[in-house]
């Protein structure tokens, strides 16, 4: 049975503390770090519905540092609509690798946690389909806030604030690329 979309906290504030809290329970740990290995590994796989299995029905989008805008309440079908759109990573000729560094979990209450993830996003554009010449390629390295929400007793992907440290390549043209 499919949980429901009901949210358990409206209007979420993920707000990191300047004395974290980092007092989450094993259980807690293991299933908020196979939501974000989730989240990573169907971006790279373009594994759509596995990524709608997981995500909030409202996230907090904050893509301001790679050129797009925040969005404090974003639908999740908003969401799936952005990612998966041919001109970001829905376009065939993308593949990307997002590999996770150091994590660390911030306990915001009982239902709100934010994830502090290093992360390295490797992206190639290619000229077609067939991913045999590669056009463009740009590799992003940041630290990423993942903000989780257990809905109705589960953990859930809620918004992401990425911030970049540095790009190799040329990762400004990669999404411009996929306007062929």
């Amino acid at each position: 049975m499919a949980p429901s979309m009901k949210t358990e906290v409206e209007n979420p504030k993920f707000v990191s503390a300047k004395k974290p809290n980092l007092d989450i329970s094993l259980q807690d740990y293991l299933e908020l770090s196979k939501v974000v290995f989730d989240w990573a590994d169907s971006y790279d796989f373009k594994d759509w519905e596995r990524l709608r299995g997981i995500i909030a029905p409202t996230l907090t989008v904050d893509y301001t540092q790679i050129g797009l805008s925040r969005w404090e309440s974003m639908d999740a079908e908003e969401y799936m609509a952005m990612v998966t759109d041919p001109g970001f990573l829905g376009d065939p000729t993308v593949k990307t690798q997002h590999l996770l560094g150091a994590t660390w979990w911030e306990k915001i209450s009982e239902t709100e946690v934010i994830g502090h993830h290093q992360l390295r996003a490797a992206h190639q554009v290619y000229t077609d389909p067939s991913l045999k010449t590669v056009r463009v390629k740009g590799h992003g390295h940041a630290t990423n806030e993942h903000y989780y929400r257990k809905v109705n007793g589960v953990w859930k992907f809620a918004g992401l604030k990425p911030t970049v440290r540095w790009n190799e390549y040329q990762f400004e043209e990669v999404f411009k690329a996929c306007h062929h």
